[in-house]
């Protein structure tokens, strides 16, 4: 790939830009195809304008070679080293940057850089605090920048499950977004993804929902389509939690329909489960057992962890339900342990949840008892409220199956109210209720 046309092509068809949306207010459309075909040449000023809007140094589309110790080519490559999964490059190339000698605003987009390249090199903390460094240094004249650390920012304590601090992040980000003359819309649709994403795993579900359609509305504006997709397959969660089956179908469907287009099964994998999930609860068991089972094939293909564990835990719950124990607790094991390889602390949760139900019907209380209790402290940690009422919510169930009524109102009533205050206590209860007044390790 060496002609200008073809660069050009290539770097709009990775944004997910039409020719259109390309060319708006820069060029037409018809002129934009005809350099991706190498019938004309634009000029340079207008050449620069087409780089920044598609991401990329001009030095990408132009013949000549940039010299080697070019900040702006570094930090590209950079960042696309990252994205390529290759963070030891990219960090390679930051160390050629001699940040002493750059302006405000670039300094503080190199130390961005560097923030997520380490942690997408597995040095989370490091990479947390670089990002944290690089917003100390960021001008307040330059927004864009701003906007763009915090927006890391933002995602990276959301990985973490630190989903309140995560949304403070992502609503500064926004502050920098609108300061911004022309805010970049993909910045944009992923931090009201980001802030989404936090409200749904707090329990928010109607706040989730609304940032979900904001997102989807700036990502559709933009003709973003990975965004697009990504918003749809949220949304279809979303309605999905919200028992607005029908609308779930739908936003699934066009959330696949976008990431087979664009090629990402990886992402395909995890709006099937969704699917299923929603067709299990129309009560075709059989169409969702077929589309989780190709989730879970896929998944295992690919390595794709969260997948796998996704897969896995939907299935196991089917099987529950259809009282095949052994085959329950094989699948929710089976999610349990890819959850921790993905380090998925909800899945892993959910998994133990399933797998305590499924031996509590077996008659070994000690093991279900061990796995609530697991669970519990696992999402007690995380903040994480709305996956905590939930596995509440089952316990309750398994303790009433025993016959512990006061212990399963206990859980249930925190399920609703989600005051988890007591729920050590009601824990250690339900243990000593178990064995008939001792509590067992």
């Amino acid at each position: 790939m060496n002609s200008l046309g073809e660069r050009l092509k290539a770097a709009r068809i990775a944004q997910g830009l039409t020719q259109e949306r390309l060319a708006a207010g820069v060029a037409t459309k018809g002129f934009i195809s005809q350099v991706e075909h190498n019938q004309t040449t634009p000029s340079l000023p207008r050449l620069r304008l087409l780089a920044e809007r598609l991401g990329r140094p001009l030095s990408y589309f132009l013949d000549s070679a940039p010299p080697p110790g070019d900040a702006e080519y570094l930090m590209k490559a950079a960042e696309l080293a990252t994205k390529a999964g290759e963070a030891r490059r990219a960090l390679a190339l930051l160390d050629e940057i001699a940040e002493d000698e750059l302006a405000a605003d670039e300094r503080a987009d190199a130390r961005r850089l560097r923030g997520v390249a380490l942690r997408a090199a597995g040095r989370h903390s490091q990479g947390l605090r670089t990002l944290q460094e690089a917003a100390a240094l960021a001008p307040a004249d330059h927004p864009a920048v701003g906007a763009a650390i915090y927006a890391e920012i933002g995602a990276a304590l959301g990985e973490e499950e630190l989903f309140n601090p995560s949304v403070e992040a992502s609503l500064r980000a926004l502050k920098w977004l609108d300061e911004s003359r022309h805010p970049d819309l993909d910045v944009k649709a992923r931090v009201l993804t980001n802030i989404a994403k936090c409200w749904y795993a707090l329990g928010r579900t109607a706040e989730a929902a609304t940032y979900f359609e904001e997102a989807l509305a700036v990502a559709t504006d933009g003709e973003i389509l990975v965004r697009m997709a990504k918003a749809h397959m949220a949304l279809g969660i979303t309605a999905r939690a919200m028992g607005q089956l029908q609308a779930a179908k739908q936003h699934c469907d066009q959330a696949l329909a976008l990431h087979k287009r664009l090629g990402q099964e990886r992402v395909a994998n995890e709006i099937l489960n969704n699917l299923g999930d929603v067709y299990y609860a129309q009560g075709n068991v059989g169409e969702a057992r077929r589309l989780q089972q190709q989730c879970l094939e896929r998944g295992r293909r690919l390595k794709e962890y969260t997948a796998v564990a996704a897969a896995a835990a939907e299935l196991a719950r089917y099987a529950l339900a259809e009282g095949k124990l052994g085959e329950a607790i094989d699948l929710s094991s089976e999610a349990r342990q890819a959850a921790e390889e993905a380090g998925s602390h909800g899945f892993q949760a959910r998994a133990l949840g399933l797998e305590g139900m499924a031996a509590d019907r077996q008659g070994r209380h000690a093991i279900a008892d061990r796995a609530f209790h697991r669970a519990c402290d696992i999402l007690r940690g995380r903040g994480a409220l709305a996956e905590l009422a939930e596995t509440c919510a089952r316990y309750s169930n398994v303790l009433r199956e025993r016959g512990d009524t006061a212990g399963a109102f206990a859980f249930l009533q925190m399920a609703y109210t989600r005051q988890f205050d007591g729920l050590v206590t009601s824990l250690r209860a339900a243990r000593r209720n178990a064995y008939g007044g001792r509590s067992r390790a």
